[in-house]
């Protein structure tokens, strides 16, 4: 990012604010004026040195704002090569239930689907309260990690009822699984209901995600509905809080 597109608008050192996170106002700002562009080049920032001339301030504090930027998602940094703009983020449209394949796809991104594990499993109370089934019934315990052009961007744990989906094991489970339930068990996914909590990863999830252990991420709760309004899915979704941004339509009532 050449010096000449940075948002004008300077730090005021006369503000109860720290210059650390005015300096991170300011080039969020600029970065947000750059995602609107149709180019992909490669954007650097400028250099840190540049960067104390431009804020007059030290070293330490252009490198804590860079820092917070780095966790946010916005900027990646290169040894010997510099700092750069993170352009693109992937977004989830919240305001409607769909296939996270298909939505990747949508948005010009190459989804991918790793398998972790597949278990039988006696579901704990909240979850089977949540699918309205019997004391003694199993669950299909399916983990997966999934990723945007080869980089992980989220782990999700479902869980389906063995009665509903009884083969489940012998599916291929790296596709959809909104076409898995449509040609296999003839569910027609209508709605569901969703909880969003920010947390810090685990050292699991961290592994999984490529990212560092107590980075931010987002947990999100589901209950999905079919067309005759009966549960037949709990998920569980982790999202990178760095590389993924949620999207809610507003309307008046």
């Amino acid at each position: 990012m050449a010096e000449s597109i940075l948002n004008p608008r300077r730090i005021n050192k006369y503000l109860p604010v720290p210059y650390y996170y005015q300096i991170v106002q300011v080039l969020r700002e600029s970065i947000a004026d750059i995602e609107e562009k149709e180019d992909h080049v490669e954007i650097p920032l400028p250099s840190e040195a540049e960067l104390c001339d431009l804020f007059a301030v030290n070293r330490g504090t252009i490198r804590h704002a860079l820092d917070m930027l780095e966790r946010e998602g916005l900027i990646y940094r290169e040894k010997g090569r510099g700092t750069f703009v993170r352009r693109r983020r992937v977004e989830l449209d919240l305001s409607y239930l769909c296939s996270t394949t298909d939505d990747l796809r949508n948005r010009g991104w190459e989804p991918a689907t790793e398998v972790i594990s597949i278990n039988q499993v006696t579901p704990r109370s909240h979850i089977r309260a949540s699918l309205n089934l019997g004391e003694n019934e199993k669950v299909w315990e399916v983990y997966r990690r999934r990723l945007a052009n080869g980089e992980p961007i989220s782990l999700q744990r479902a869980f389906f009822p063995v009665l509903l989906m009884p083969d489940l094991i012998k599916k291929d489970l790296t596709g959809s699984f909104f076409t898995l339930w449509k040609n296999y068990y003839n569910i027609q996914p209508k709605d569901g209901e969703q909880t969003i909590r920010t947390r810090v990863a685990t050292s699991e999830e961290a592994e999984l995600l490529l990212i560092s252990e107590c980075d931010p991420i987002f947990e999100i709760t589901r209950v999905t509905f079919d067309i005759n309004n009966k549960p037949f899915e709990y998920l569980i979704s982790i999202w990178r809080g760095d590389r993924y941004d949620f999207n809610v339509r507003l309307s008046s009532r």
